[in-house]
Formats: C-alpha cells, sequence, structure tokens
C-alpha cells in the first residue's frame, strides 16, 4: 500500500495524472483539471515514485528523461516495456527522444490514447 492506496486501484488515476489527462484502453474517460491528482506537491510524487521503483531520486527535474516514466509504466504492465532500448544515463534532450519513443510504443501496445511530441 502506498500513500494509502492500493496500487491497482489507484494506477488509472495515476496514469491519468501522470501523462495529463490521458483516456486510458479505449474506456474514453479521463480526470478533469481540479481533480486532486493534479495538486500532489513535487516531494509526494517523488517519494511515491522512489518508493514504487527503489529509486533516490531527489528533484523532479530528474524526471525529464522519459526513463522514470518507463519504468512507472513497466510497473503497471510487467514485462510489456522494452527497457533495454531505455537510456538510463541521458544527459542531453536529443538522447531523451529515444526513451519517449519506447514511451509511445507503450502507450501504443497497451491502447493508451496518449500522443507523445517526439
Amino acid at each position: 500500500v502506498l500513500f494509502g492506496f492500493c496500487f491497482n486501484s489507484f494506477k488509472k488515476d495515476f496514469l491519468n495524472f501522470w501523462f495529463f489527462n490521458s483516456s486510458m484502453s479505449g474506456q474514453g474517460d479521463s480526470i478533469g483539471m481540479m481533480e486532486g491528482a493534479f495538486f500532489v506537491s513535487r516531494n509526494e510524487i517523488l517519494a511515491w515514485a522512489n518508493e514504487l521503483l527503489k529509486l533516490t531520486l531527489t528533484r523532479i527535474e530528474q524526471c525529464a528523461t522519459g526513463a522514470v516514466q518507463c519504468q512507472i509504466m513497466d510497473a503497471i504492465y510487467p514485462g510489456k516495456v522494452n527497457l533495454a532500448k531505455v537510456n538510463w544515463r541521458a544527459k542531453h534532450e536529443y538522447e531523451f527522444v529515444n526513451n519517449f519513443k519506447v514511451l509511445q510504443q507503450i502507450f501504443m501496445k497497451m491502447k493508451i490514447q496518449k500522443h507523445i511530441e517526439v
């Protein structure tokens, strides 16, 4: 149990929050901008990601590479993300592109209707 929520029941809301108003698996539902998930502090997001993924993130900017999002998707859909293609040491924007392409592939595979401009 993370932050008082069962992981399975929290999965959909977290995906909607993290990927900003996505529609899940063709269900056609999404949360609005005033949903409580949009008012979670950076520290709470970092603590959640650190606990879920056994990481030591200290700044939200460390999530900008796309690698953390790929790990979260792998935690939710085990074995569906090709983690071998993720650049874990990406430091520059042009290196992040590959990670976001991997993320877009898992979105398409799992029928998550969210396009990432890469």
